[in-house]
């Protein structure tokens, strides 16, 4: 496809995923054609949207190369392994119509497809950004998975972690997914980060999928576990947007080398500057209310409030230290050598105003 044809097709994916999205989930709430129909609806369709995020994702491969190409490929073999673990999931529930067990030939393309997606986001170009930049980059991600990692214990990974029977492979299983859900986040966010607004969108796409697929698999573990999931819930609806999102965000790649700017990623927006501690002050508020509200904070969230802490006064010393570091190493016109070309003294020594750079201490640093 050309380049030019690459916005109506963003166009055309978003519009369709929207619909597709909408369309699914009235469909699971109205109980359209009954329950047999809800649950042939449900299952054929999640496969489908898992089915076309792969192709989309080889598809945005094709029109990639190097680094980009590999992160395409691999997202697309993790959507394979998803799409196949939803062919099973759909064979237990339709075809031989008993329960899904836990675990299941399906956990082996859902747990599969972790690894696969986190090794295509450690190939992303977004992850090569060098110096301090990576540095304020991976403390802004490691913050704000922490801060999710926090939310996620206090109130789901938490009480599932402590009903559930960790002695058996089902009870590894039922934890393995919010925590791997977690670890594909966090590099997603790491990657959003440390890259400019030219490749962050097909990427944004992608944690915009992920986040929905956590929030779903974090959801789906707990009510598994207290016995209260069947297929057509309305949190099917999450893994659908989930798998639509990411075919978008490979739709928009227009095959574009991914670069990192340094001159964009020094002088970064404001909203760059608060987003980290949204999360942060979101979860950090969390544990005051818990305690306001004289509930049982257990060590872990001590621990991970306490490190989110240490995060910060980290990335606020980093900024500091990279401030001063500009200030002290800008040199001033007049403690230059002075010009060996002709011309009034006078004159040189009127323009040293003119010629000296601007204020380090005005210009925006990340």
């Amino acid at each position: 496809m050309r380049a030019p044809d690459r916005p109506r097709a963003e166009l055309r994916a978003t519009v369709a995923a929207l619909s597709v999205t909408v369309v699914f989930f009235l469909w699971l709430v109205l109980h359209i054609g009954g329950l047999t129909t809800v649950r042939y609806f449900d299952d054929i369709v999640t496969a489908l949207a898992a089915l076309s995020a792969c192709v989309a994702c080889l598809l945005a491969a094709r029109r990639q190369s190097g680094a980009e190409r590999r992160f395409w490929v691999l997202l697309g073999i993790a959507l394979g392994a998803w799409t196949f673990a939803e062919v099973v999931w759909g064979v237990y529930d339709l075809v031989l119509n008993v329960a899904v067990p836990v675990p299941s030939w399906a956990d082996v393309g859902y747990l599969g497809a972790i690894p696969l997606a986190c090794a295509a986001l450690l190939c992303h170009p977004g992850m090569r950004a060098a110096g301090s930049y990576k540095t304020r980059a991976t403390l802004d991600g490691l913050a704000i998975g922490a801060s999710l990692l926090l939310l996620s214990w206090m109130f789901v990974l938490g009480p599932l972690w402590r009903g559930t029977d960790l002695s058996t492979f089902g009870g590894v299983v039922a934890i393995a997914y919010p925590f791997g859900d977690l670890v594909m986040v966090f590099l997603v966010i790491l990657s959003v980060r440390s890259i400019t607004a030219t490749g962050r969108k097909p990427l944004l796409w992608v944690l915009l999928g992920l986040f929905a697929m956590a929030v779903s698999d974090s959801t789906y573990a707990y009510l598994v576990e207290v016995g209260r999931y069947a297929t057509g819930n309305v949190i099917d609806t999450g893994w659908v947007l989930a798998y639509l999102a990411i075919a978008v965000g490979a739709t928009s790649d227009g095959g574009l080398t991914v670069r990192i700017s340094s001159r964009e990623v020094a002088e970064a927006s404001m909203v760059s500057f608060v987003t980290p501690y949204v999360p942060v002050l979101l979860a950090l508020s969390s544990i005051t209310v818990e305690l306001e509200l004289h509930h049982r904070v257990d060590r872990v969230s001590w621990l991970v409030g306490f490190g989110l802490a240490l995060l910060v006064i980290a990335r606020q010393a980093l900024t500091l230290i990279d401030r001063r570091h500009e200030l002290f190493s800008a040199r001033p016109e007049s403690a230059r050598p002075p010009s060996q070309s002709p011309g009034p003294p006078r004159l040189q020594e009127d323009n040293v105003l003119e010629a000296a750079p601007f204020p380090p201490f005005m210009r925006r640093t990340q």
